[in-house]
């Protein structure tokens, strides 16, 4: 299973990407409009929560089995989605203080927070 991350998400993402990078999105909102509040949710932070769905998982330093392993997750941690590589997820363990790499089967949705 791939990213489970609501559109809005990705495009905000995509968006926040562009403009770092001085580029335009090419979406334009014309004088005096107000763009679409369908497309993007209000939230104070855009990324997703995920629940630790497996016992205890290991949170790697890259998106693959051959990083080391700088910490773990137990059953019911919630983690914050900062990126996604394939099939693993860049997420920030609140409660160790930790940014680390966690195999996205592992956990399940709580979608925004």
């Amino acid at each position: 299973m791939l990213c489970r991350r609501p559109k809005a998400v990705a495009t905000i993402a995509l968006a926040l990407i562009a403009v770092g990078a001085g580029c335009s999105t090419g979406s334009t909102v014309q004088q005096g409009t107000q763009p679409d509040s369908t497309t993007v949710p209000e939230t104070d932070s855009p990324w997703e929560q995920v629940v630790v769905s497996g016992s205890v998982v290991n949170l790697r330093a890259g998106p693959g089995t051959s990083y080391a392993v700088l910490g773990q997750a137990s059953k019911g941690d919630t983690l914050d989605v900062m990126g996604v590589s394939r099939d693993w997820l860049k997420v920030y363990h609140a409660r160790q203080s930790l940014f680390a790499w966690i195999y996205e089967p592992l956990t399940e949705s709580l979608g925004l927070p």
